[in-house]
């Protein structure tokens, strides 16, 4: 269920990506989103990070992104030619409303500070909220939006709260456009 969430905010911005013109890969840690997901976590091994698990939905690994240690990384690979897609970086965001929310601000504003206003910014509770207690229990139940995205001429970034395994997150997702397009381009191809 949570892994389609994130496939969700994934979706979302490949829609708002998909008309967008572009000459390179996004970046990653300042590893081009391409080639073999393998090979990509390989990259990010020799920055430092260590490799948790290889699952269904990609590689695992754990290392300093942001300046935050002990950073879940996820990369997803494209299902039939495992070019990596997607990587999404899941910072631990605290275990209290006003932890995560600040870590949220945190984030989003260093990601202002170099790419400027998100196109689009979500802050709202699909679901009554009277108190923190129920502020934290909408992340559980994906009833909280706390999201902002960007598009640039080579992909998207998605910022958005999570909750996964008894942890909050605030989520980091970067999809390339070229290889979200060759997916596209895959599953056209399949009807």
């Amino acid at each position: 269920m949570k892994q389609l969430h994130i496939a969700a905010i994934i979706a979302t911005l490949f829609l708002s990506i998909s008309s967008l013109a572009q000459e390179s890969h996004l970046q990653f840690k300042g590893i081009p989103i391409d080639g073999n997901y393998v090979d990509f976590a390989q990259k990010l091994i020799q920055k430092g990070f260590k490799q948790e698990e290889v699952t269904d939905y990609g590689i695992v690994l754990r290392g300093t992104f942001m300046a935050t240690p002990e950073v879940m990384v996820t990369v997803h690979p494209e299902p039939v030619s495992k070019v990596v897609s997607y990587v999404v970086a899941s910072i631990d965001a605290g275990d209290n409303w006003t932890s995560i929310e600040q870590k949220y601000y945190q984030i989003v504003d260093t990601y202002k500070q170099k790419y400027g206003e998100p196109k689009s910014h979500t802050e709202e509770f699909t679901t009554i909220v009277e108190d923190d207690f129920d502020r934290l229990k909408a992340i559980r139940d994906n009833k909280c939006v706390y999201k902002s995205e960007w598009f640039v001429n080579n992909g998207g970034i998605g910022i958005a709260l999570f909750y996964y395994q008894y942890t909050y997150y605030v989520i980091c997702g970067y999809m390339d456009e070229q290889n979200m397009m060759a997916l596209k381009q895959s599953i056209i191809d399949d009807i």
